[in-house]
């Protein structure tokens, strides 16, 4: 009995470092791209350009991250003195039998105190 136990439990550490290898990529890089729309609101609330300008620079600054976000995906907003970035973003892993899509949502504002 004692050596069912332990394989069970080797198995299941086995899985769960399968689980990680496979979503842990998708997770630090929402972190990472959460990071970069953080410093992109501040730097163009104070620098301010075109929303289409600020949508193509987020999504090239992904496409670095290796996260394939389109200027599309990507939702500017000004009110006032604000400046507020939206991406939302789906990453599919491949799990065997079982895919799935991570949905992402990051939001990142700013305001801009000379105003």
């Amino acid at each position: 009995m004692k050596e069912l136990t332990s394989i069970f439990w080797m198995l299941v550490l086995i899985v769960g470092g399968f689980v990680l290898y496979k979503t842990l990529p998708a997770y630090w890089a929402n972190f990472k791209v959460n990071q970069m729309i953080s410093e992109e609101a501040i730097y163009y609330t104070n620098f301010p350009r075109n929303d289409d300008v600020i949508a193509a620079a987020v999504s090239q600054k992904a496409q670095d991250l290796t996260v394939p976000i389109d200027p599309n995906q990507i939702t500017v907003a000004r009110s006032g003195g604000d400046l507020t970035i939206s991406v939302a973003y789906s990453v599919h892993v491949d799990f065997p039998g079982h895919p799935f899509d991570l949905n992402f949502k990051n939001t990142a504002n700013n305001h801009n105190v000379m105003k």
